[in-house]
């Protein structure tokens, strides 16, 4: 999560200038995506190994819902806070890199459930 903030904070600029190469646009994109999708791997493994194997199922699909609520609500969010700031997406990104900031911060705060 703190690496995909980084990269949040890292569009700003990217996006923002007229005079940026297109290529480090989309290398900024497909990194931004592909730790995206990285994402998506870890969440199986980290239920199991948070809460076992007990009831995996059900808390990975939980965990997945999370993600899905997400992904539903945010692009939302990043629609009304571009429109605000006249057509800049900063503020989208600033709002993204801190909202992956807490949840690094939150992960350390979860405790594994004991005899799982």
């Amino acid at each position: 999560m703190v690496l995909q903030a980084i990269l949040m904070f890292i569009a700003i600029p990217v996006t923002g200038s007229k005079e940026m190469a297109a290529v480090v646009i989309v290398a900024v994109a497909a990194m931004i995506g592909a730790n995206y999708g990285a994402n998506l791997s870890l969440f199986p493994s980290f239920a199991k190994d948070l809460w076992g194997l007990k009831s995996f199922g059900v808390n990975y699909g939980i965990l997945f819902t999370a993600w899905g609520v997400g992904g539903f609500a945010l692009p939302r969010l990043q629609q009304v806070l571009t429109t605000r700031s006249g057509g800049s997406y900063a503020s989208s990104f600033i709002t993204a890199g801190a909202l992956l900031l807490l949840g690094a911060a939150l992960t350390f705060l979860i405790k594994p459930q004991r005899g799982s």
